[in-house]
């Protein structure tokens, strides 16, 4: 039985976007108060659907959210266990030390220095449309880019991470990346793997030394609006791949794919977004 035939559409809606803002804001302070205003909503009222939609309480979610990433981190990084501490959310190494233990049954220390121990990580939920809404690209041709920015590899079952991968480029491109254009490149596929690039174009105004580059070939690319929320931009990406492309005329073309964020573009609101994807010129 599909139970999300049982939930409300707003609500499942509501809950993508909170979804999206955990995701973005794992590493900074998150409180239930806070997602819920975010909503218009009472904490009440989105404890209630977010439990509903994803069998789990949200701020227990959280947790669980943090502290995966903090055994991901002691696991490839060497960063000290207080440092990862305080990322995750937590004021102090005993606090934090208490909430993992807690919740893994050893500690930060035995997690680092046995790899080989089987923990249970919660993966970032992904709310998506099961059923691909049809989609209808416009074409344009486009000189070659080169982006500038921070590049992450991801499985296709780690893209829900990508979010974060957003505050992080903000913070470490700075100034430069505000009041301009600005890039999402998926590039360097590999099975289910591939690099995903928070950028802008390499127009001098940034020390390119510090960052990672990928070039845009110039060519033809169908271009498809994104018209919601940009939490829900999976879902774009799931009509193109599975609605469009099987019955386009068109041949799509190697390269990076990528979405292109408008200069006035507000992940608080609709739209704003766009997807290109490399084709064939006819």
């Amino acid at each position: 039985m599909n139970t999300n035939r049982l939930i409300p559409s707003t609500q499942q809606t509501r809950v993508t976007r909170t979804l999206w803002r955990i995701e973005t804001y794992l590493a900074r302070p998150l409180a239930l108060a806070m997602l819920a205003e975010m909503e218009g909503v009472s904490p009440f009222h989105l404890s209630r659907a977010f439990t509903l939609c994803t069998g789990r309480p949200v701020m227990r979610y959280v947790r669980a959210r943090r502290l995966s990433e903090a055994v991901w981190s002691l696991r490839e990084t060497e960063k000290p266990i207080v440092e990862i501490a305080l990322e995750a959310g937590f004021e102090s190494h005993e606090g934090f030390s208490r909430a993992f233990r807690d919740h893994f049954g050893c500690s930060p220390s035995v997690a680092r220095n046995h790899p080989d121990l089987s923990l249970t990580l919660e993966k970032a939920l992904i709310m998506s449309n099961p059923a691909p809404t049809p989609v209808t690209p416009r074409f344009v041709d486009r000189g070659a880019t080169r982006l500038v920015g921070v590049a992450r590899r991801y499985s296709m079952a780690e893209r829900a991470k990508i979010p974060a991968q957003w505050i992080e480029a903000i913070d470490e491109i700075g100034p430069a990346i505000y009041n301009t254009e600005t890039y999402g490149a998926c590039y360097d596929f590999e099975g289910e793997n591939f690099t995903y690039m928070v950028g802008l174009v390499d127009d001098g105004r940034i020390d390119t030394e510090r960052f990672d580059h990928v070039e845009l070939a110039a060519g033809t690319h169908a271009v498809f609006d994104h018209e919601g929320h940009i939490s829900t931009i999976a879902d774009t990406w799931a009509s193109i791949f599975d609605a469009w492309a099987p019955g386009a005329d068109v041949a799509l073309r190697e390269g990076p794919e990528f979405e292109l964020y408008s200069v006035d573009f507000d992940p608080e609101k609709p739209g704003g977004a766009s997807i290109w994807i490399p084709i064939e010129k006819a």
